[in-house]
């Protein structure tokens, strides 16, 4: 079996070649249709370098013509855009309670996707949880496996660049079991490369989900983003590249509750990573039913507390439920203060609110952005905007596709 080089971008690493690959079939991704002359006006690269690359990549398959544009006096030219269909893409991903694979072509249309709720055990179960995931999209998709050009996975954890491996060590589970400290390291392109035959790229969930939400949601159109994914991780976007750090690890920024005094003492939950995951909306629905037995978020669960979700609360605050609401309101502040930590740090354009917590609406929502102004140097939010993730939970699948669209731009 032979499987070609995986790549995580740095462009400082390019050659001339991929770094033209990329910015010219960048810009008709980002612009197209448009024209060849539009492409050299916007990139600075001259006309003729332009034209011959485009050219071989309509004799490759990967852009085609479209169309004419409008013209100021003399020949009309010929507009150009991506081919959808040139290659597909899988892309897997897990978010607050779910797992996700999208099937999708080189523009990012999802074509075909599966969805599982998310497993409790982490390392190589939940990698294996995840091949048969891929598994089942393709005998559901029927797709060829030849036709798709690679996979790329989002995982949570400790990602490390050079060896394309992730440890999970205590407290970084994202909500799944563990009994004692736990310090796993999987290899997860080789798992997927020997079971599918497709060259797999990794990355780390958070840097996804921020890639995706740049290169398939609608465009950041900024230097500088930070992805809070959940309350587990952040994704970086810094001078326009993912900042991965040193080894690929950059990002894991827990919040050691147990220091804040606010919240209730729930050490054990918090260890097994389900704090994290939603800033202890759920845990601290269940600490206060005695004191508010009557809330909608104990109705909608049938006072079954264990059944208690992010979700549950969020629907019980959409009827009025005070209890509901004030739990948001407080989640949004605990994550502000993280949040305004960030912007001092890093001094963002945009700071992008996904991983599922986003869905804590307006009450979340408006209580996080507060707290982001109260905290923040006032020149840090003064250019600063905080947004919900626009590709919702298909963020990190979708990111992580992606990565392997970038990686087939530099490589054409």
């Amino acid at each position: 079996m032979v499987i070609s080089k995986r790549r995580l971008l740095d462009q400082m690493e390019l050659n001339d070649h991929e770094k033209k690959n990329l910015q010219i079939l960048d810009t008709i991704r980002k612009k197209g249709p448009i024209a060849r002359a539009e492409i050299s006006r916007l990139i600075g690269l001259n006309i003729v370098t332009v034209t011959s690359y485009v050219d071989q990549y309509i004799k490759k398959g990967v852009i085609k013509e479209v169309g004419i544009d409008v013209s100021s006096g003399g020949r009309k030219p010929t507009l150009v855009d991506l081919n959808p269909s040139a290659i597909y893409l899988i892309g897997v991903g897990l978010n607050l309670v779910g797992m996700i694979a999208v099937l999708c072509n080189l523009k990012g249309e999802i074509i075909f996707s599966v969805r599982r709720d998310r497993p409790l055990q982490a390392g190589e179960a939940l990698v294996m949880s995840m091949v048969a995931l891929v598994e089942d999209l393709i005998q559901k998709s029927k797709i060829e496996t030849a036709k798709v050009h690679g996979i790329g996975i989002g995982i949570p954890g400790i990602f490390s660049r050079d060896a394309s491996t992730v440890r999970w060590p205590s407290g970084l589970l994202h909500g799944a079991v563990s009994k004692g400290p736990l310090s796993i390291s999987v290899s997860i392109h080789g798992i997927f490369e020997e079971k599918f035959g497709i060259p797999t790229v990794v990355d780390n969930d958070a840097n996804a989900a921020v890639f995706g939400e740049e290169w398939y949601g609608k465009g950041l159109g900024v230097q500088h983003a930070v992805y809070m994914y959940s309350a587990c991780g952040c994704g970086f976007i810094i001078n326009g590249q993912i900042y991965r750090g040193a080894n690929g690890c950059a990002g894991e920024f827990l919040f050691d509750t147990k220091e804040d005094d606010q919240l209730p003492a729930l050490v054990e939950s918090y260890n097994a990573g389900t704090w994290e995951n939603d800033m202890g909306i759920a845990l601290s629905a269940q600490s206060l039913h005695q004191q508010n037995p009557s809330s909608k978020i104990y109705e909608l669960v049938k006072n079954d507390l264990k059944k208690i979700t992010l979700f549950s609360v969020v629907k019980a605050a959409e009827t009025g439920d005070a209890l509901a609401k004030r739990l948001l309101k407080e989640a949004g502040a605990r994550l502000g203060r993280k949040v305004a930590h960030l912007a001092n740090l890093v001094n963002p354009e945009i700071v992008i609110i996904g991983g599922g917590i986003e869905l804590g609406g307006a009450p979340f929502m408006d209580s996080l952005k507060e707290v982001v102004k109260q905290v923040a140097a006032p020149e840090a939010t003064e250019k600063l905007r905080i947004i919900p993730s626009v590709l919702g939970e298909n963020g990190v699948p979708l990111g992580a596709a992606a990565l392997v669209a970038q990686n087939y731009f530099i490589s054409v």
